[in-house]
């Protein structure tokens, strides 16, 4: 029998999840951790009835950390009945997933999957399950977002057109204005580029794509095609 997982086509750990009755006192614990970063709110999804918050915890995973936003959110009951904390897959075919977790191992459908404003329109669904309890299903893209295989594991990737515009656009903000094709931009070829203004350009390639970049990575990342290359991994 195939390991439900892998039958479920799970591309990676999107997130681990927390439910709270206290939102703002939660966050201010996971910000305590030495490293921890706000990635993204506090903000609402009123269509599914939270509030939440994304943690970075300092390269060990993201926390989204959420509570239930009235009486009517579903958070509520599922609080009560299995405890307050799930993992979240990334999934490639949300659809195929959540038929194959149900049809095939048993998975309940505890909240219907919806688009989530949280995660920019991706669809998410929630399931419980007889051996793993609570887990959420996550599009790891939006859809109309191309596939690709590299090493027979399927990959999702970002259009890199949309990645090279916001490049472009920090290298231009912080480096220099430019009329240099976006192959040529690179440490080497470009004397304005140096050290100092190479760490003001990746940390705001950090905010700009919501990523956090090792001290180890920084000095490969030389050039706009391989942090092209880097972001579109991501």
């Amino acid at each position: 029998m195939n390991a439900m997982y892998s039958a479920l086509g799970v591309l990676n750990v999107d997130h681990f999840a927390v439910i709270t009755s206290d939102l703002n006192a939660a966050l201010t614990d996971y910000l305590s951790i030495p490293g921890a970063r706000l990635l993204r709110g506090p903000g609402d999804d009123l269509s599914q009835g939270i509030y939440y918050a994304f943690v970075d915890l300092n390269g060990m995973g993201v926390i989204k950390i959420l509570s239930s936003a009235d009486d009517s959110s579903p958070i509520k009951g599922i609080f009560s009945q299995v405890g307050n904390a799930y993992h979240c897959f990334a999934v490639q075919d949300l659809t195929a997933a959540k038929q194959i977790a149900i049809q095939k191992f048993g998975a309940k459908e505890i909240v219907a999957s919806q688009a989530s404003f949280a995660f920019d329109g991706r669809e998410i669904v929630m399931l419980s399950h007889p051996v793993h309890g609570l887990f959420e299903l996550l599009e790891a893209y939006p859809k109309g977002f191309n596939s690709i295989v590299h090493d027979s594991n399927m990959v999702m990737q970002k259009p890199s057109s949309a990645i090279r515009d916001k490049l472009l656009s920090i290298y231009k903000n912080v480096v220099s204005e430019t009329n240099c094709p976006f192959e040529q931009l690179s440490m080497a070829e470009c004397e304005e580029w140096d050290s100092f203004k190479h760490l003001l350009f990746i940390m705001e390639v950090e905010k700009e794509f919501e990523v956090s970049v090792s001290a180890s990575d920084l000095p490969a990342l030389d050039s706009l095609e391989k942090i092209d290359t880097y972001l579109t991994s991501k």
